[in-house]
């Protein structure tokens, strides 16, 4: 026998004994296996399904009340009514639906480690089934919605109540990263909680906290997502974008590396950059049908229209701030409210109407800036 073999078979023995260390003594176990001196950190055995999805009837019993007693405009949410108990109260729902999804988290974590040391190799498949039944049963537990209809449903008078509610708490934005990163990248799954992000930039990017453990939750929320769309395919792209298009805030589109906050921006230019990658390759003329194609480009036009208007409603604000600005005024207050690195993005994509409205946009706009026509289209 192997030595991993070996070692299996003894923490075997050692759990029947002493019980399994991993689930007794986990952060010393994980210690231990950081450093080198433990060669394996995985459980002995993983929890029954059955067992990892006991809460479903508290998950039912929390969204009635934050069906009920919540308000969302943006993610604030009423305040509490001090006439019935805590366990009543929203914001105490949906503390409890992060902390249990949290603990499913650490179901598929222990199933991936499992996987990784177990000698059952014929237990495997079954495994990865299991893994897969609890992050869906996740995103039914946020209550996704999938505007595509070919995953969650979910009530259309609460469209993402409970997702919003959820990410309005910081650790609710870490369950949310972490949950992107568990999910296999490229899935249905994993583009059905990206489109709910995209509905929701204003939301999740539109006010940096001035606490930065808060706000550090959102930017590694929008690195996630922006690793995430490096895995989509065009049609995942086209219903990112559309999402944002079709979604009733207006977008927080900032230059990246600004202080009020750039989320919104990293995410939306990492699906800019995955689409022009794709498209630019010689064979993507024979690699996607029509339809692909022209939905993407209706996201697209869509997308180009809203960012425009924005620059424009921004320049014009801009504008009106000062009497007689100068070069050197205008270029620094339009690199610290535009979003120049979104222009660039969309470049690739614009047909020849559209690259000459960007080329007349800048031309008219931004006199004396040194950011001519000619370096903006590179």
């Amino acid at each position: 026998m192997s030595v991993e073999e070996l070692e299996s078979v003894a923490r075997m023995f050692d759990s029947k004994a002493h019980g399994d260390q991993y689930i007794k003594d986990y952060y010393h176990q994980a210690c231990l296996s950081k450093t080198g001196m433990q060669t394996q950190f995985c459980p002995s055995s993983v929890r029954d399904i059955a067992a990892t999805t006991h809460t479903s009837l508290r998950v039912k019993e929390m969204h009635a009340i934050l069906s009920c007693g919540s308000d969302v405009g943006g993610t604030r949410m009423k305040r509490p009514q001090y006439t019935r108990p805590l366990e009543k109260e929203p914001m105490f729902a949906a503390r409890i639906l992060v902390e249990d999804g949290f603990t499913l988290l650490l179901d598929v974590d222990d199933i991936d480690r499992f996987i990784q040391h177990t000698v059952q190799r014929n237990s495997i498949s079954e495994l990865r089934k299991h893994r897969q039944i609890l992050l869906e049963w996740l995103a039914t537990s946020l209550q996704l919605v999938d505007p595509l209809g070919s995953f969650v449903v979910c009530n259309p008078l609460n469209d993402d109540l409970v997702f919003l509610l959820i990410v309005s708490l910081p650790k609710g934005r870490e369950l949310v990263t972490r949950y992107l990163r568990l999910i296999p990248p490229g899935t249905e799954l994993s583009r059905v909680v990206c489109m709910a992000v995209f509905r929701h930039l204003r939301a999740l990017f539109g006010v940096m906290a001035s606490d930065k453990a808060v706000a550090d939750t959102a930017s590694k929320l929008a690195k996630t997502v922006s690793r995430c769309v490096q895995s989509f395919e065009i049609s995942a792209l086209s219903a990112c974008l559309a999402a944002v298009v079709c979604s009733s805030e207006q977008p927080p589109l900032r230059p990246i590396g600004s202080s009020a906050g750039d989320g919104a921006s990293i995410a939306l230019k990492s699906v800019l950059d995955r689409a022009t990658n794709l498209l630019s390759n010689p064979f993507a003329p024979a690699r996607y049908v029509m339809s692909t194609i022209n939905l993407w480009q209706a996201s697209f036009d869509a997308f180009f229209t809203l960012l425009m208007n924005y620059c424009v409603s921004k320049l014009e604000s801009i504008l009106q701030q000062f009497y007689e600005p100068s070069a050197a005024d205008m270029a620094k207050t339009i690199g610290r409210e535009m979003p120049i690195e979104l222009l660039h993005a969309i470049l690739p994509h614009t047909n020849e109407s559209q690259r000459k409205m960007l080329l007349d946009f800048v031309r008219r706009y931004m006199p004396g800036v040194p950011l001519s026509s000619e370096s903006l289209l590179g």
